[in-house]
């Protein structure tokens, strides 16, 4: 079956359900890493005056002195102790969130397979079977766990980058209140390297947990013939999602697999009409390839592109294959990733 307008829109309307959910948890975990930093700020405060009036005093302080400093000890405990509050309360925070794109998805990807059907009664259409409840618990529990271990280093890393920040040199001759303030930021920003892991981990899991339901809704219904790799094509499309636009594959394969972050879904192609059994004309797919995407935005193409993949790929040096490989990674999953210039330029050049 084509891919129409009405395809499109429900499947636009699935990914911005998933989208309001990421953008509610980002707004929620911000605003608690916010709260949570002002809880130890002051200790901060008061660990860097200590250091900046030893050095004051000509006292030399070395990193490791600097470090072991009781007034530096106090500081990291209550910052560590902190920061493992904040990766306990993820998962909890998370749960609803990830319960809901499950569910929500399930319900939706059926409207997407659904709006292929023709224009028929409705009795004489196949009937689409939502996938088991069990099934889509087993796919919530797993992202629950996959929450729980991505979390557990994020306090560690932290408060080792805060270390890092803490004890870097301030330049010579400046003021102590100038010293004592990019001292701060720079511990205040080792500190949000915990938020800016827990983000990636929020909506990394949360479109994980979507695609597996999204793949398990499909695989429930022998109606659904193939998934079309969908990615949203501007200007700011990394040249992998690109180049992986359009592509078929069987409905139980599992992502899509972009790179993290990656906004890419998969969208449900049923069967022909005709091999529904209905003798009419389906309507033309409106979905645009990705050649003809680049041929009518050249604009767009090289500023996601990139001049040099544009160029390559224009005089026929480079395919649009070229573009995306396969990067393995035990720690996560798998995703294609938009493939190194160097390495085009050597194609290229064979």
């Amino acid at each position: 079956m084509a891919i129409t307008e009405l395809t499109l829109r429900r499947a636009a309307e699935l990914r911005s359900m998933v989208d309001d959910y990421v953008d509610a948890s980002t707004r929620a975990l911000t605003a608690r890493w916010a709260q949570a930093w002002q809880e130890v700020a002051q200790e901060w405060q008061d660990t860097i005056a200590v250091i900046l009036a030893k050095k004051a005093a000509g006292e030399p302080l070395t990193p490791a002195q600097i470090t072991n400093l009781a007034r530096t000890q106090r500081a990291l405990a209550m910052t560590a102790a902190k920061l493992r509050e904040l990766a306990a309360e993820l998962g909890p925070l998370l749960e609803d969130s990830v319960r809901e794109v499950v569910e929500r998805t399930a319900d939706l990807t059926t409207g997407v397979a659904a709006s292929q059907m023709p224009p028929v009664d409705s009795k004489l259409l196949p009937s689409f079977t939502r996938v088991d409840q069990p099934a889509l618990e087993q796919i919530i529990e797993r992202s629950l766990g996959q929450i729980h271990a991505s979390t557990l280093p994020l306090s560690d890393e932290a408060v080792d980058a805060m270390k890092s920040a803490l004890i870097r040199a301030v330049p010579s001759g400046w003021h102590p209140d100038r010293a004592a303030r990019e001292m701060l930021k720079r511990t205040r920003s080792g500190f949000n390297g915990g938020l800016t892991r827990a983000l990636r981990i929020a909506r990394t899991e949360q479109l994980d947990a979507h695609r597996a339901a999204n793949r398990a809704q499909n695989i429930a219904n022998p109606t659904v013939t193939a998934v079309v790799w969908h990615a949203e094509l501007s200007s700011r499309t990394c040249p992998s999602c690109i180049a992986k636009h359009g592509t078929e594959y069987p409905p139980d394969t599992e992502g899509p697999f972009d790179h993290q972050n990656g906004r890419c879904t998969f969208i449900p192609k049923t069967r022909s009409w005709r091999d529904l059994g209905f003798d009419i004309d389906e309507p033309p797919d409106i979905t645009p390839s990705a050649e003809d995407w680049i041929a009518n935005n050249p604009h767009d193409a090289v500023a996601a592109l990139g001049p040099d993949r544009y160029r390559m790929l224009q005089d026929g040096q480079i395919s649009l294959a070229d573009m995306a490989h396969r990067v393995d990674n035990p720690d996560w999953r798998p995703s294609y990733q938009a493939t190194p210039l160097a390495d085009l330029r050597r194609k290229a050049n064979q």
